[in-house]
Formats: C-alpha cells, sequence, structure tokens
C-alpha cells in the first residue's frame, strides 16, 4: 500500500504554476540581495552557477533553480528550509510547504496539510535528524536525506515511502513517534489529527493473537514492560557536597521511541520529592497513551541501593497518597554493571537462559555458597543472606557481610532480591521461598508488585510478610539507559541474538 509519489517521480513532472507563484510570495526574496545569496547557496549543489546578472526576471531565476533542485535526491525541500530559516513561520512559507506537499505527495487535501503543518511548526526537536534516522532503521529504511532537520520535512519524507504489507504507512507511524515529544495539549492534538486521517490504523497486538496464544505469551514470555520510566540516581565525586546528585531519566510510551529527559543536579536528600514531581509530570503528560502499568526502573551505584525507593511516596489526590511500588511495578538496576563493559557477555548470556527457561534453580546466600553460583546450569536469581553492605550477627557480634551483591552481579546474574530490614527470620525466609516456589520466575516484577499491595497493613511478629520490605534487582541487558550521541554494542556481533533497545 502507498499514499504517495516518490521525489524521482515529483521529479519528471513540469514545475505548476502555483508552486512558482507560492515561492515568489515569501517576501524575503523581493530584495535583490537576499535573491542573490539564495541563488549562490544553491549553485553548487547544483553544479553550475545561476548567472544573476543576466536579464532574467526574478521568476525566471526562481523557475530554474526550483528545475535544477527537483533533479536532486532531496527535491524541493532545501529550498523551503532555507526560506523558512530566513523568513520566520509566516503565512506565505507555509503556504509553500502546502503547495509543495500537495504537488510531491498525494496524500491529504490542502486544507489537511496546512493543518498538520501548523501543528508540527510548534514542535522542537533538537536532534530530529538522528531520531528520524533511527526511526528509518527500525522500520529497515535507508537512512534520510540531509534535509531532514525540521518535524514537517522529516514528515513529508516519510510520506513518500510505501508501507509494507500489513502495516500503516510509516509517515503516520513516525507522525504518533513526533506525538510523544510534544507537550501536553499539543501532544493530544498531534495524536488525534494521527488517528483521524490515518487510513489504516495500528490493530492493539493483543487482538491480533488468538486466545490461546496471548495466554501462552502471558504464562511464558518475560517480563519487560511496553510503558516505563528509568531514572538514574548518580552522586557528583567532584562535588564540594557529598550530596549533590545528577538525576537523568528516560521513558518510552508505546508505541512510541525511548526518549532521553533533561538530566538536572539535585540533593540526595531531595530524591524522594524530585521523583515525586517527575512523575506526576510524566503521567500527566502520558495519561492520554498509557494502555498498559507504567513500570519504574531505579538505575542506582552501590551506595545507593539501600534506598527504600518502593516506599516512596507518590503525589497525593484529596489527602490520600499512593506508595509507588504499589501502583507500579519498581524494580532497581546496577550503575556500576551497567557502566563495565567487560561485565555484559556473561550478564547477557544469564539473562538469555533466564528469557528462555533454561537457568539454573534459585541461588540463596548463604546455604548455595559461590561454587553453585558458578555451575551449570547457570543460576540467574540470587537471594542475598542480607542487603547489600549488611552485616550479619554471630555468636562474637556484627561483621561485615561478604559481597554477595558483587559476586552474583560479576557471575551475570540479572535478578537479585534482598529483604530490606537485614537478615531475614526464618519464617520469612521461607515465606519467600514458597514466593518463588510458586512463581514463574520471568514474571517477578509484576509478583513483587502484587505482594507489596497484598502486605499493606499486615505485617505482624504472629503473620510475618515480606512483600512490602523486598527489593528486587531486575536487569535487563537489552534495555540500557544510553545518552544521546552515545553508541551501544550489539550483541549480535558478540555472539548474542538481540540487539540492546536504545533508550
Amino acid at each position: 500500500m502507498t499514499g504517495s509519489k516518490s521525489f524521482a517521480e515529483s521529479v519528471r513532472r513540469s514545475l505548476p504554476r502555483y508552486l512558482v507563484d507560492a515561492v515568489q510570495r515569501v517576501s524575503c526574496l523581493d530584495d535583490p540581495a537576499t535573491l542573490r545569496r539564495l541563488l549562490h547557496k544553491f549553485s553548487s549543489e547544483l553544479g553550475a552557477a545561476l548567472d544573476t546578472t543576466a536579464n532574467t526576471s526574478q521568476r525566471g531565476l526562481l523557475v530554474r533553480l526550483m528545475e535544477g533542485l527537483c533533479e536532486q535526491p532531496a527535491g524541493l525541500i532545501p529550498l523551503l528550509e532555507t526560506l523558512e530559516l530566513w523568513e520566520g513561520e509566516t503565512n506565505a512559507v507555509l503556504n509553500l510547504k502546502v503547495a509543495t506537499a500537495v504537488w510531491e505527495v498525494e496524500l491529504l487535501s490542502p486544507e489537511d496539510w496546512e493543518e498538520l503543518f501548523r501543528l508540527l511548526d510548534g514542535l522542537r526537536i533538537p536532534n530530529l535528524q538522528q531520531w528520524y534516522a533511527e526511526f528509518l532503521r527500525q522500520h529497515r529504511r535507508y537512512a534520510p536525506p540531509a534535509h531532514c532537520t525540521e518535524p514537517w520535512a522529516a514528515f513529508l519524507h516519510s510520506a513518500t515511502l510505501n508501507a509494507r504489507p500489513g502495516e500503516p504507512l510509516p509517515c503516520f507511524q513516525f507522525l504518533r513517534r513526533l506525538a510523544f515529544a510534544a507537550d501536553g495539549e499539543h501532544q493530544f492534538a498531534i495524536s488525534d489529527w494521527a488517528d483521524s486521517h490515518d487510513p489504516s490504523p495500528p490493530v492493539d497486538e493483543s487482538d491480533e493473537l488468538p486466545m490461546e496464544q496471548s495466554e501462552t505469551s502471558e504464562r511464558t514470555e518475560i517480563w519487560r514492560p511496553s510503558d516505563y520510566l528509568i531514572i538514574r540516581l548518580r552522586p557528583l565525586l567532584d562535588s564540594d557536597r557529598e550530596s549533590l546528585t545528577i538525576l537523568s531519566h528516560w521513558w518510552r510510551v508505546h508505541p512510541g521511541g525511548q526518549q532521553h529527559g533533561e538530566d538536572r543536579r539535585i540533593d540526595l536528600e531531595h530524591a524522594e520529592r524530585e521523583v515525586r514531581a517527575l512523575l506526576l509530570h510524566a503521567e500527566s503528560d502520558w495519561a492520554y497513551f498509557l494502555k498498559s502499568e507504567l513500570a519504574i526502573e531505579f538505575v542506582l551505584p552501590w551506595e545507593l541501593l539501600q534506598l527504600p525507593v518502593e516506599r516512596w511516596q507518590k503525589a497525593p489526590f484529596r489527602g490520600v497518597g499512593g506508595v509507588l511500588g504499589e501502583d507500579h511495578p519498581v524494580v532497581v538496576r546496577s550503575l556500576e554493571r551497567l557502566d563495565r563493559r567487560d561485565l555484559h557477555g556473561r550478564w547477557g548470556s544469564r539473562w538469555d537462559a533466564l528469557s528462555e527457561g533454561h537457568a539454573g534453580h534459585i541461588h540463596w546466600f548463604p546455604e548455595d555458597g559461590i561454587t553453585r553460583l558458578l555451575s551449570d546450569p547457570p543460576p540467574a536469581v540470587v537471594v542475598l543472606s542480607v542487603p547489600p553492605g549488611g552485616t550479619h550477627h554471630g555468636a562474637e557480634g556484627d561483621y561485615l557481610a561478604p559481597d554477595e551483591l558483587g559476586e552474583a552481579l560479576r557471575a551475570g546474574v540479572p535478578v537479585v532480591i534482598w529483604d530490606r530490614r537485614g537478615v531475614g527470620d526464618a519464617a520469612s525466609r521461607t515465606a519467600l521461598q514458597t514466593i518463588l516456589n510458586s512463581h514463574d520466575p520471568r514474571l517477578l516484577p509484576s509478583v513483587f508488585r502484587t505482594l507489596r499491595i497484598a502486605s499493606r497493613g499486615s505485617d505482624s511478629k504472629d503473620a510475618p510478610t515480606v512483600g512490602r520490605h523486598l527489593a528486587l534487582l531486575w536487569d535487563d541487558p537489552y534495555r540500557l539507559p544510553v545518552a544521546s550521541g552515545d553508541t551501544v554494542v550489539d550483541r549480535r556481533r558478540l555472539g548474542g541474538e538481540q540487539p540492546h533497545e536504545r533508550l
């Protein structure tokens, strides 16, 4: 299915008068010096200088320029972007965009093009070229032309691409991704426009599977949220204040792509408050799009793993507060291991074993010891005897426990569990063992959320519950938070099967 003609097809047609008229109406070209500057700018691309000294009218020079540009892969888009830069977002520039779109792409009416371009004119994406190139790669397309520096230009280019069988047009897929980069009502307006104009809107993936297949997938697929917020806390070691911390965040709301938010400096003692405000803002902006439970993942250094992030409070409503770990699946991740590339190979291997159901039995410290941790089949889930940095209580006094977490992470274990209260009593350990034996370990984040809800207000000596005290380190090596411009190692080059997902 296709909704357009390609640029190459449009080149073979003669320039329509209305398109030349639209260029002439851009007022900055009334200045002869600006016109000469424009012709000089594109002379190198056309391979020949356009003579501005000959007795040629302004319209004649523009027609020659436009005909030359139409023979280039990018068509007239570089001309439009240059005029928009010099003239600004005027009605004349908007009318020129509409005229170009109507001529090059047989997809929308002039009124619809105008409405869309007005929506996209207010959208600013600094790294749009990289963003659009990533979208094309994900859809097995070639890299975009260099001219795609504005949302409207990228959409117009995507509108020249054919759809693959059974898929919506690429331009509407890209437009829905653009919507996630907008704020508030602007986001909703772009999404609503896409829904109302897409001739083949996307189908809910859950509706495409037979009931038997859906139920099987739910039982066997590893937990991998479609909607998530990743929060990283990294202390500033060279700061005058030990508590100064960089808070970074990434998010994804299906079916959009991953986004990296703005980093900020905070005082560590205000971390809970900052996360509360960040989540309130996120859920407000994404309320229209969230179709599943929003997962929260904390990437923390070793010294901050003691933060009880599962118990952090959310913004109250009418005086009623919410608990992060009860409203959302909440997990922690290891910042140190993420930074150590030499550990990623074994980490990915154990994750693959867990995903495919080939991992060894759950490893319990201290009973199972280091030897079994390295045995085959390798365990992918480890239960610590004490929290990271915790102490054991012996007959001769307290002593620092071995670094069980360090051993587990070094070996590549992706899932680690501990009781935040310290050394668990026998009843709590038995209760946890019962829980782990009765649930698929590949679904533990959702299981732990259910336990936290069930244990609210029911923790007593007579009926010990472990749900509210459990910390879950759940480290998916295929979803690494990557800052804009960074690169990610593709595990297919290292013998793995899937690439990391960019965040």
